[in-house]
């Protein structure tokens, strides 16, 4: 290989290096750099996301500590408004188990987090809902996840 590149005229070794240095450019740009490019803008439309839900977030709780607590209407039971406050803000849930007189434990299988974050601050705004406890696990699809939710009214 040596021989060879040596008995190439020095016009042909120029443009033979200057063809390889273009290849070596063309192969990081299109190997390296393009999908970085591409990750940064999805993971910056991502952050942009979390962003207005964290204001969203933060304006429905200086509205829910304006309003007085325990609003729901005392004949509604603790699964009926998990239920239904559930299936408004489009999530499944897999199971639901009564805990105790005022306790129930939710079973949910790939919901979105952010759905599921802003359920949980309309149960807690609206019906004086909170967690107890809660186990969460990511699921296969980035954003989602399953998990337990052990729920009590105040």
């Amino acid at each position: 290989m040596r021989a060879w590149f040596s008995n190439l005229q020095p016009r042909e070794r120029w443009i033979l290096i200057a063809g390889i240095v273009v290849a070596l450019g063309i192969v990081l740009w299109a190997g390296v750099l393009r999908p970085l490019r591409a990750q940064s803008v999805t993971l910056q439309a991502a952050v942009e996301s979390k962003q207005r839900l964290l204001l969203d977030l933060g304006k429905l709780s200086a509205t829910s500590t304006a309003r007085s607590p325990g609003t729901q209407p005392p004949d509604q039971t603790l699964v009926v408004v998990v239920d239904s406050t559930a299936q408004a803000h489009g999530l499944r849930i897999t199971r639901s188990r009564p805990n105790g007189p005022s306790g129930v434990e939710v079973t949910l299988q790939a919901v979105p987090f952010d759905v599921l974050v802003a359920w949980l601050m309309t149960l807690h705004g609206t019906y004086a809902v909170d967690v107890d406890s809660a186990q969460l696990s990511t699921a296969r699809q980035q954003g989602l996840v399953n998990g337990q939710v052990s729920l009590h009214r105040l």
